[in-house]
Parts: C-alpha cells; structure tokens; sequence
C-alpha cells in the first residue's frame, strides 16, 4: 500500500447466481473499510444483480456469452479474452482474492496481472485451483461450513473486516416496481399479504428442484392455515411446467419477469419459499422471511443468510422427480408439502 492508499483488490467469482448473491456482504464489508476497495469480476450473465445491490467498486464481466464459443468462434471468442485480461491488466489490482476456487477462476487471478494471488488452499477448493495462488488461504477448519463463512473466513485471512449481518436494501428500478404494483393490484393484494413460490433452478441444477405438484399443495396448505395467497414465480426453464399449476383462490401465477420485477416481488411479500437457487439466497439477503426446500445440497454449506429462515431437508436425495412414475426413493419429492408449509406459517407467526 503506497501513501496508505487502500489495497486494491479484485474479487473473483464468475459463477453462479446464488454464489454472487452470497457475496453481497464480503464486497460490503471490504468497500466500508477505509484500507480496501474492491472490484468483481463474474460472467457477464450474473452481472445484473451488481446493479440492484451495487457494492462493489466496479463489476468487470467475464465473457462468457458476449464472447461466443472457441469451437465455433475462436477468433471473437480468443479477441474477448484477450480484451478481458488486457482490462485486468491494465487496473494493476494489489491482491486477486479468488472466492470461486476452480481452474477457471483460478487462471483469471494467475493471469490478471495483479501484485499478489491469493484463494483456497487445498481441500477448499476444486481442480488443482490451490496451485495458482502465491497465497494459499485456510478460511476455517472444516470445509463443511457456509458460503457466507467461507467467504468470511477468506476475508480475515487477508486481513479484511468480517462482513456485517444486516440486511439489504435492493436498487430497482420505478418501472420494475410499477410492474410488480400493477400485477398485485389486478389480483387485489397489497405489499406484505403475499407469499411468492419461486418454483425454478438453474437448468445444470435440475435435481434441486421441488415438484410442481408439492408447490401447489403448500399454497393450498397455506391458504386454508393463514389465508395467505401465493404468487408462483419462475424462469424461462420452467414455462413448459405452468400449465400444471391450477390457479385457485389461494394461487395466483405470475408472468415471466425480468430479474429486478422479481427482486421488487420478492421485497415485498410475507413469506418466500423456493429451491436452493439463488432468489432463495436473493430473498434471505433482503432479510424476507424465507423457507429453503433442500435435498440434494448441503444445509450446512447452502444455508440462507441472518436468521429470518427455515430449512426444510431429507438427506439421501439425489435427483429431480421423476412425475407419476416415479418411486419418490430419493428425489425431491420426500420432503412433504405440509412440512413447508407449517414452517411458513411458523415464520409468519413469528412476526
């Protein structure tokens, strides 16, 4: 550090949804502290939730869908990259801090230029990424502990404040809002007298996801319990799955919303319910009252951020349900509705 100007760093995370929101408070707590301003660099596809909780100094996007393919376009693709790390470069970061820990993040901090590398050692991260590093960090005893206190863990070993546990406040846009206000007012609902079902998962995440069937269960169980309505939310993989959904007095169904109308829907209800995805990590984060529904996923890994949640889990789940032909021996179709449901009223209850 030269002049006691702060230590410049550059996080790395390019992936995925749910691990960016996870870094919210690690990026909060670095920019609030007078020795550091951080950066992030994550692929150009999760870069949005940067702009409605912008705490990081700069968001630099990792091309991976601007850039094409390198089989089918290697010239475009090879002149992104190289843009990419020129960029990097060019920035002259004093610690690249990798928080993803693969070879891919990995290759990103050894090629960014920056004075110092620093991520995992081994057994904390994944394919050899520990060998990149100049600085080799040990964020805990045990691997088997939360993202938010991997992170943490990371943040300390570099000599960073631990983050904070307050919530946060999203930045969404007066035209996402009045999207979300005109829905809710077609339906006769207001702010906070709703509950939101976010039914979807990342394709790759398959197995992570509850049946339909279960999530129309719960908001009946839910209407007949509390007389809350539940608004069923999704993502374009999951259109093909709406026309199991029946609306009735306790179920509204939304249309496809952009990510900043789903945050504002999100914000405003009483309750949320959802995979391990990342609106469940995005909802916990804003400090909504949340049940997460896991299976395949570790709860001690995967746990939702301050203490206004729930976890519904079995252990021994694998795989996504099957549909009607399948034996529900382990899929996700063990953890029942009327125990999500009852953990949603208990968190509504709590109020």
């Amino acid at each position: 550090m030269e002049n006691g100007a702060p230590r410049r760093i550059l996080v790395i995370r390019l992936s995925s949804l749910g691990d960016v929101a996870r870094l919210l408070p690690s990026l909060r707590a670095l920019n609030s502290s007078p020795d550091f301003t951080a950066d992030l660099t994550t692929e150009d596809r999760f870069a949005r939730i940067m702009e409605i909780f912008p705490v990081a100094k700069e968001v630099i996007k990792y091309p991976r869908r601007s850039a094409g393919s390198p089989v089918r376009s290697p010239w475009s693709w090879g002149s992104a990259m190289a843009s990419y790390f020129r960029g990097l470069r060019e920035k002259r970061y004093d610690v690249a801090l990798d928080l993803h820990g693969i070879f891919r993040s990995a290759a990103v901090a050894h090629l960014s230029g920056a004075a110092e590398t620093a991520g995992y050692a081994r057994g904390f991260g994944k394919e050899g990424s520990h060998l990149f590093y100049e600085r080799a960090l040990v964020p805990s005893a045990t691997s088997a502990i939360s993202r938010y206190e991997r992170y943490a863990g990371a943040l300390e070993a570099i000599g960073a404040p631990r983050p904070s546990d307050d919530y946060f406040a999203p930045t969404v846009s007066s035209g996402a809002r009045s999207k979300v206000a005109e829905l809710l007012e077609k339906w006769g609902m207001k702010a906070g007298g709703y509950a939101v079902a976010f039914i979807g998962t990342s394709a790759a995440q398959r197995r992570k996801r509850w049946p339909i069937g279960h999530f129309v269960s719960c908001a009946t169980e839910m209407y007949r319990g509390s007389g809350v309505v539940s608004v069923v939310a999704w993502g374009p993989d999951e259109a093909g799955l709406l026309k199991e959904i029946p609306e009735g007095p306790g179920l509204r169904v939304a249309p496809l919303l952009s990510l900043a109308e789903t945050v504002a829907l999100i914000e405003g209800c009483r309750v949320y319910v959802g995979a391990d995805t990342g609106f469940t990590h995005i909802a916990a984060l804003m400090g909504v009252r949340t049940v997460a529904v896991m299976g395949p996923t570790d709860p001690r890994v995967n746990r939702p951020f301050g203490n206004r949640f729930r976890i519904a889990f079995k252990p021994g789940i694998k795989r996504e349900c099957a549909g009607e032909k399948c034996c529900h021996a382990d899929c996700m179709a063990l953890i029942e509705p009327e125990e999500v449901a009852g953990e949603a009223m208990a968190l509504m209850e709590a109020e």
